[in-house]
């Protein structure tokens, strides 16, 4: 334990950029890097706040369900017992015999109809009761999940439910230390925790139950509590999975992420400022734009 410690100590500038590498998206194999799913299904928060989400509507028993981007069955395996019938979505070949061979081991392949393809073009050929898919990032800015959700909610019962429902998009003004050709990273460790100069303030509200909005650009005051520099924004999303459980981040999925200013200002403590924020969701926090005017 005390090599390992030692081990962190001396790579924690080497890790800074390690957690951006492993969650950005590569079109070559359909997806995210294994390391990743790794992440992701030891991220024993994540998956026990989707587990509440499930157990509050009775783990899904005896309905229809339909998920996006399954993974390797990460959230899926704790309410499938108990459905009636799913609708499986994956759009990384490179997973299907593992999905399979899953379904295959746990005698769940009857009731599953398992779809490798784009969520974003799948037609359900039936409504159904539930829509799950945590196809998210911070902002929604690196993944679809506005997009699918956009899309398939067509086929949700006028009394369905959306697991998750809404993202709370909120941000800080900061200042941090950037290397060179690198526009934001995710916070791995308190050390890359940027100087804060001010609370946080709510960028925007994605329903996803009737978000039509892919690309946002809002102009939001920010009265700084510390004078001082700023070169960045400390940005976090909080979800709500269903009303009463929600996840508001950890490193394996929407972690807190610092992205760099267009250009630094100084700014008083107790004198406003504005923030101007664009950005697209699905396609990268490097293309977004955060500048004070």
């Amino acid at each position: 334990m005390e090599k390992l410690i030692h081990d962190i100590i001396d790579n924690y500038q080497n890790l800074k950029y390690s957690l951006l590498k492993a969650q950005t998206f590569n079109q070559d194999h359909f997806g995210f890097p294994p390391v990743y799913y790794k992440i992701m299904e030891t991220d024993q928060v994540r998956v026990d706040a989707y587990k509440s989400a499930f157990l509050k509507y009775d783990n899904l028993k005896d309905k229809i369900v339909c998920e996006a981007g399954v993974g390797t069955l990460a959230l899926t395996q704790h309410f499938l017992p108990y459905v009636k019938k799913a609708y499986l979505i994956e759009n990384n070949p490179n997973l299907s015999d593992f999905i399979r061979e899953k379904l295959d081991e746990n005698g769940w392949a009857d009731k599953v109809e398992f779809i490798v393809g784009d969520a974003m073009k799948i037609e359900l050929p039936e409504p159904v009761d539930f829509l799950v898919g945590e196809l998210m990032s911070i902002f929604c800015a690196n993944e679809y999940q506005v997009q699918i959700f956009k899309h398939l909610r067509q086929f949700l019962k006028p009394d369905g439910k959306m697991f998750p429902d809404k993202i709370i998009n909120l941000a800080q003004l900061c200042y941090a230390h950037f290397e060179d050709n690198h526009k934001h990273y995710p916070l791995m460790f308190t050390r890359h925790q940027p100087e804060e100069l001010s609370q946080n303030e709510i960028i925007n509200i994605i329903d996803l139950r009737q978000e039509e909005e892919l690309t946002i650009d809002r102009e939001v005051e920010f009265t700084p509590l510390l004078s001082g520099t700023i070169n960045a924004v400390y940005i976090r999303s909080y979800v709500q999975i269903t009303e009463g459980i929600n996840f508001t981040g950890t490193d394996s999925l929407m972690p807190p992420t610092v992205v760099k200013l267009d250009a630094p200002a100084e700014v008083k403590a107790g004198s406003p400022v504005r923030l101007r924020a664009v950005f697209s969701y699905g396609t990268s926090l490097d293309q977004a734009s955060f500048q004070v005017v």
